[in-house]
């Protein structure tokens, strides 16, 4: 995991700010990305932390973020970019490997490609709630809410026999706002006897999604936090 994190920190950056990041040299650096040696297991561990520490990471992510207006943001630089995808999916994979996760669950569209790679890290099973019956698919659980901007009734389809009793899911969550998606996908999840152990988000606005989400959730996790 070590190594993996270094290739794709290099996508991101040159060696020289690996570099002055690791503390490591560039030949060093090179001979682990390149796989010609590997790192000891104590020089791993100290690369895990510091490649998945929440300063780190929130520095990257800060400057792919493109902020368009008030409380408005472009995550496209983010969510497509497989690199960040590959860190993010290690940071939730440091936050959530004590909770014996089997299940990950995200809304289409943009949650997807988050949601696989972490689904992948975790060794889980992928379940995508969709905004629309999805064809074939007979049985479905499903709840609607009211999203504010712009004002519309959104309702969340997901199939009856995606997830079982027993079940302990993640959601993944692209983007924290008023916390409405997540707070659905909580009952969706609980719909099927299962249980919404973790909430993972790239970015969080503010603070109103907590009065939904806190006390219903064990653990929520946000990579970056943006104050409104």
């Amino acid at each position: 995991m070590a190594v993996e994190l270094l290739r794709a920190y290099k996508k991101i950056l040159k060696y020289k700010e690996l570099e002055e990041l690791t503390g490591l040299s560039a030949p060093g650096l090179w001979r682990y990305i390149n796989k010609r040696i590997r790192p000891t297991k104590e020089r791993s561990l100290e690369l895990f932390e510091l490649l998945t520490n929440q300063r780190v990471v929130e520095e990257i992510l800060r400057n792919k973020l493109v902020e368009v207006g008030d409380n408005i943001i472009n995550l496209s630089p983010i969510i497509y970019e497989v690199p960040i995808l590959k860190i993010l999916s290690y940071v939730a994979y440091k936050e959530f490997q004590r909770y014996n996760i089997n299940a990950v669950v995200t809304v289409e569209v943009d949650g997807i490609p988050l949601g696989v790679m972490i689904a992948d890290t975790l060794e889980s099973k992928l379940v995508i709630v969709r905004k629309r019956p999805e064809v074939g698919v007979k049985n479905y659980n499903q709840v609607s809410y009211i999203a504010r901007d712009p004002p519309a009734v959104i309702t969340l389809f997901m199939a009856s026999d995606s997830l079982k009793v027993g079940d302990r899911v993640l959601i993944v969550d692209d983007l924290l706002n008023s916390g409405r998606t997540s707070s659905a996908l909580v009952k969706l999840i609980r719909m099927s006897g299962a249980t919404p152990v973790g909430l993972f988000s790239i970015v969080a606005i503010g603070e109103k999604w907590r009065e939904l989400l806190e006390n219903e959730i064990d653990k929520i996790y946000v990579a970056l936090k943006l104050g409104r």
